[in-house]
């Protein structure tokens, strides 16, 4: 199963960089990696207008362009982390830019100085990166967090250590759920990342008993 990583931050912190060098790096490992850019001001990434867009004007939910060297799919609805990783069932990890208000995904946080990696931190984080590490004392500041700070160009063998260390696989969400003996996937995820709690897995996972439904559709779990 796809194990998730989210790259959050302020713009200009670093993010991009941080996704570049940790693929090169699990790639090389030998592992398969995806990732996800998220686009909170974008409307539409389809082109209004074009054939794809007017296919999808007309009723197709999902329409595929397919040129010579790549294909791209588009869904017509924003999709939820879990469903989007659906999509990436054989990868080893998923690594998404933005995602910031997930709650259930462990996070690198990308930042330019220690006051921003506050702003970011929500119990969730597993490494700090980005600018900051550019600087002794932004990054002496931040590590009063008890996250470790790397520089994701001369650390990146590292960064990837805990990404493998640490990643985890899309939770259900569920906000009052308790089959894993917490009140909710957040602060079961909160609790492997800070160590408290070993991961043996969300109890629903493979439970043929379950059908999770999102707007009418089979989510898998």
């Amino acid at each position: 199963m796809v194990r998730v990583v989210a790259v959050v931050g302020g713009k200009h912190s670093g993010k991009t960089t941080v996704i570049q060098n940790l693929v090169s790096e699990l790639k090389s490992r030998g592992y398969r990696v995806g990732s996800v850019k998220e686009m909170p001001n974008v409307k539409w990434v389809d082109v209004p207008g074009k054939e794809t867009w007017k296919h999808g004007e007309a009723g197709a939910e999902m329409v595929a362009g397919a040129a010579m060297n790549e294909t791209v799919l588009f869904v017509k609805r924003r999709l939820g982390v879990g469903e989007v990783a659906a999509f990436f069932a054989g990868f080893d990890y998923l690594l998404l830019e933005g995602f910031e208000s997930e709650k259930t995904v462990a996070k690198i946080i990308a930042a330019k100085d220690a006051a921003e990696v506050w702003t970011f931190h929500d119990g969730l984080a597993i490494a700090v990166s980005g600018i900051i590490a550019g600087s002794e004392e932004e990054t002496k500041k931040a590590s009063m967090l008890g996250v470790p700070v790397f520089d994701c160009k001369r650390e990146i063998g590292r960064l990837a250590d805990i990404v493998v260390q640490k990643a985890l696989p899309p939770f259900p969400g569920f906000a009052y759920c308790g089959e894993c003996g917490y009140k909710s996937c957040h602060e079961l995820a909160k609790a492997i990342i800070t160590g408290k709690v070993g991961y043996s897995g969300c109890p629903l996972y493979g439970r043929e008993d379950v059908v999770l439904e999102v707007n009418g559709r089979t989510v898998p779990l």
